[in-house]
């Protein structure tokens, strides 16, 4: 005997003929914008890591699928569908990670993961991005179709809206996406339940107010765990360049910036160079991020291909520290804990060094010429140049045509003399400055065209992105400069010695760094800070070697110091030579002289913004005594909180119980004695109301005055009551007694006050 369809497994007569009206109830908006929120943040994943076009096809063809399903299955077999359709795409991307990367799964690594997940990891960390997002997207798209379909508005809208919030849990959806996912969700909620277009008239007010409170508490609450999204309209303050450096995995592209002066670590080693602390990998259009997993350091690292040399490095932190600086390739660390290594060979402390405490490395150092490097081969590692050449689907095409139009005019034919020409450009043609707004959209392409100056994050990205879009494998790098040089292998590093750079990747030879930030107003900011802060009095600025009375401060950034060594943007300035014999970035080779400024520059130009100190010591981004005024954003944010209280105000009732409750003390006058007179009984019975008891209906003036009399009401009423009597009745009341009338009123409305009452009995 076959089982009949439940009933809530089975549409109503009505519904298969009704399905069209059903997706034009006006609850379908409120469903579709926040299905439309978690979408964009799907596809702003693949905008990054590629598959974009693939994605939304899946993705129609699923929504399409549920909302035929609707008339066609019930919500449990619908559901099994969904778990199914889960469970394959889930397999699916399994199945396309590499075997060398699976068989590091584990079921704890995966319950690690799923934590992280929702925690503050990125949907862009995970391997195959790409390949998750279309596993995963598909099926609450499914179900959000089929729940739509059958007329399931608040169904629907809460599986986008859980979605969405994984992924504002995940750091991925913004601000922007959190606040247009509560109002869809408040749409769908609130214009289901007003069914009916009386019940819409009657609460359409207060549901409009409940929808803008959502979306000021969205706004106002950070709500992404890892910090990402700054409250809407609250400035966060002025980040120093060491802390936006220093934020993990996940790199944000921010506008001004400053230099912090205290120090950070004492680095004995016989090399001077720039001490690396992580790369990153993935470019997302306005920061960076870093894919895969960590693990123990267990044996000795491999170093690079090519020819090398081993040196040892001691790093003493000065404060408590989570990095660990050393010089490039490091293979193997000792001391201070335990030290793990993640994918790009960044060696990476599992517990902060407290101060005082000294880790040694073993670092593997490039020792190849530049004509090596120069006639290396081309012939890279597949997931080298899958991995380092990936851009943003959005990218611009003028970034690769202004780079293709760099190299020709250099005459650069392989990678390193292409990284050589871009470096050396980048260097001529735009200003350092810690005092820059961040441009909206691509961070790289409104540098290269619409900008003048900016900071190693800046001359770093733009150059990364740059090379890359010429299918050169290319990372951006972060840590120090070599820092304040105190013996001959002694450096001192501060927080202002954080830096950022690139390397590309040659094979047989491994990552050669390059650095393309100026380096003359670096060095002026960098002083100038310090000697502000030693000025001020500044603690933990120095140490016992680099105090001024004990060791001059030496210049390290010298014509004849290799690239590696340099500050942040600590370069010979702009036309002179710094190649050595030992030079392994180039830059010597192809000086910035013989790179002439192209026809056709940039379309736009910003005003050229402080090199100066005040680049460097300036510790907000204020314009002029005023400070900068507030972006479109910012005010429309409090705008909203404005029209948001003056709506919750009227719509509560609390601005006429205001009125009611501090009229009666406020000296006002009228012209009319009659009306003043006539107010200040209307005052009056709101202040014996709530003392005693209310007029009754029918009840006179007088006689409800002489009942409050009985029952303890001050002999100021009867005053009150003789000037009300002779303003309705006779028409004859005077001028002096209307305003005794509107004395003896205020006079008893303050003494009822909190605390101003004392003063005035």
């Amino acid at each position: 005997m076959s089982r009949s369809p439940s009933v809530r497994e089975r549409l109503s007569p009505g519904e298969s003929a009704g399905g069209d009206r059903r997706l034009a109830d006006p609850a379908v908006v409120g469903v579709a914008v926040v299905a439309a929120a978690y979408l964009a943040v799907f596809f702003e994943v693949t905008n990054v890591v590629g598959g974009t076009g693939r994605t939304a096809a899946v993705v129609a063809l699923a929504g399409v699928g549920g909302l035929a399903l609707a008339r066609a299955v019930g919500e449990r077999t619908a559901l099994w569908l969904a778990g199914v359709l889960f469970a394959a795409g889930l397999a699916g991307y399994f199945l396309a990670i590499p075997a060398s990367r699976r068989a590091l799964f584990s079921v704890r690594s995966v319950a690690l993961d799923l934590l992280a997940l929702s925690t503050g990891l990125s949907v862009l960390r995970l391997a195959l991005a790409d390949v998750w997002v279309l596993a995963v997207a598909p099926v609450p798209t499914f179900l959000v179709g089929y729940f739509a379909g059958r007329g399931r508005h608040v169904a629907a809208a809460t599986v986008a809206g859980g979605t969405l919030g994984f992924l504002v849990l995940t750091g991925d959806a913004g601000t922007g996406a959190a606040v247009a996912g509560v109002v869809g969700l408040a749409l769908a909620v609130g214009l289901s339940t007003l069914s009916t277009p009386s019940r819409r008239r009657g609460h359409a007010g207060t549901f409009a107010l409940v929808v803008a409170a959502m979306v000021v508490a969205s706004a106002t609450v950070t709500v992404i765990p890892a910090g990402a999204a700054a409250p809407l309209g609250l400035d966060r303050g002025t980040t120093t360049l060491e802390s936006s450096l220093s934020g993990d995995d996940e790199l944000e592209v921010i506008g001004t910036t400053r230099l912090s002066p205290e120090v950070r670590y004492t680095i004995e080693s016989p090399v001077e160079r720039n001490w690396h602390t992580g790369a990153y990998d993935t470019y997302t259009g306005d920061g960076w991020v870093r894919s895969g997993e960590r693990s123990a350091v267990n044996d000795t690292l491999p170093g690079p291909p090519g020819a090398n040399d081993s040196v040892d490095v001691t790093i003493t932190a000065e404060t408590e520290s989570s990095a660990l600086p050393a010089p490039w390739k490091p293979v193997a660390a000792s001391g201070g804990g335990a030290v793990e290594v993640d994918e790009r060979g960044s060696l990476r402390l599992a517990e902060p060094l407290e101060s005082g405490e000294t880790v040694t490395v073993e670092s593997r150092v490039l020792d190849a010429d530049p004509a090596t490097l120069r006639n290396a081969s081309t012939d890279y590692p597949e997931a080298i140049e899958e991995r380092y050449t990936q851009l943003p689907e959005s990218t611009p095409e003028r970034v690769g045509e202004r780079t293709e139009a760099i190299t020709a005019a250099a005459d650069a034919e392989s990678p390193y003399e292409q990284a050589a020409a871009v470096e050396a450009y980048l260097r001529s043609e735009y200003d350092y400055s810690l005092t820059v707004e961040r441009p909206e959209g691509d961070v790289a392409d409104a540098f290269l065209f619409e900008m003048d100056a900016g900071y190693c994050v800046y001359f770093a990205t733009t150059m990364a992105a740059m090379l890359r879009s010429q299918g050169i494998p290319t990372r951006m790098e972060s840590g120090y400069t070599s820092g304040q040089q105190v013996g001959d292998d002694e450096y001192v590093v501060r927080g202002q010695n954080a830096h950022a750079w690139v390397s590309i990747y040659v094979p047989d030879h491994g990552w050669v760094a390059f650095d393309p930030t100026p380096s003359a107003p670096r060095d002026e900011a960098r002083d100038t800070r310090l000697a502000d802060a030693r000025a001020d009095g500044a603690e933990d600025v120095d140490t016992e070697a680099s105090a001024p009375d004990q060791t001059p401060e030496t210049d390290v950034d010298s014509d004849e110091t290799d690239p590696e060594a340099t500050d942040d943007g600590a370069q010979t300035t702009e036309g002179t030579n710094n190649s050595t014999a030992g030079n392994t970035s180039g830059n010597g080779t192809l000086g910035s002289s013989g790179i002439a400024r192209l026809d056709g520059t940039r379309t736009g130009t910003a005003p050229t913004t402080t090199t100066g100190p005040a680049a460097g010591s300036g510790s907000s981004g204020s314009d002029g005594p005023l400070g900068s005024l507030p972006d479109p954003e910012t005010a429309l944010y409090w705008l909203l909180v404005a029209g948001l209280g003056v709506a919750g105000v009227r719509r509560t009732g609390i601005a006429s119980r205001a009125s009611r409750r501090i009229g009666p003390t406020l000296p006002r006058r009228r012209g009319d004695p009659a009306a003043d007179a006539e107010r200040a009984f209307a005052d009056l019975e709101r202040l014996l109301a709530g003392r005693y008891r209310e007029r009754r209906p029918g009840e006179t003036p007088r006689r409800y005055v002489d009942a409050v009399r009985t029952l303890g009401a001050d002999e100021r009423v009867e005053t009150v009551a003789e000037a009300y009597e002779r303003a309705a009745y006779a028409g004859s009341v005077t001028r002096d007694e209307a305003d005794a009338a509107r004395r003896a009123v205020r006079r008893l409305a303050l003494e009822r006050l909190p605390l101003i009452g004392r003063f005035v009995r």
